[in-house]
């Protein structure tokens, strides 16, 4: 993996500690108003939930680029390495033109609800569903980078194997 993109990898795992560490002050907010003031504000679960989920889209996208979702490599493991190399890169090629669907239609869901406002802190929903297409590229971003480093060689399923 590149320098740039070990950076962008660790710029993204920032971006998702801080909205961690702002959903568990929301959260710890609310609790604290719904036992000493008897009146949680009633944004803080909606701004809960909308941190959740660009954090686990991101999330998502980090383990796209460490190699870290759940795989069933049964099948590769039985075949030769030649054969392993071919069936890695069209499993890559498939994820690749799914998460490019996923992009485009995120983005097709972005703009139907970018004139949409969430009900409690009245947020524009484009910005909430823009989660699905961001994560969707950044990941066909690092299956690419994956896919190139498979035709040069770079890696193979032993290599990928060893390491997760």
């Amino acid at each position: 993996m590149s320098e740039l993109v070990r950076r962008f990898d660790r710029l993204l795992f920032f971006a998702i500690a801080g909205l961690l560490g702002a959903m568990v002050a929301d959260v710890s907010m609310q609790i604290l108003f719904r036992y000493l003031v008897r009146d949680a504000p009633t944004w803080t679960e909606e701004l809960a939930r909308f941190l959740f989920t660009w954090q686990i889209f991101l999330a998502a996208a980090v383990a796209f680029g460490r190699g870290s979702h759940i795989v069933v490599d049964i099948l590769v493991a039985m075949v030769p390495e030649s054969l392993q190399r071919w069936m890695l890169f069209s499993s890559n090629l498939l994820v690749l033109a799914f998460l490019l669907v996923l992009a485009w239609q995120g983005a097709n869901m972005v703009s139907m609800t970018s004139n949409m406002q969430s009900s409690a802190m009245e947020l524009n929903m484009g910005v909430v569903y823009a989660s699905l297409p961001v994560s969707a590229v950044i990941s066909a971003v690092y299956v690419l980078l994956r896919l190139i480093d498979t035709m040069r060689g770079v890696n193979s399923f032993s290599e990928i194997q060893g390491a997760n």
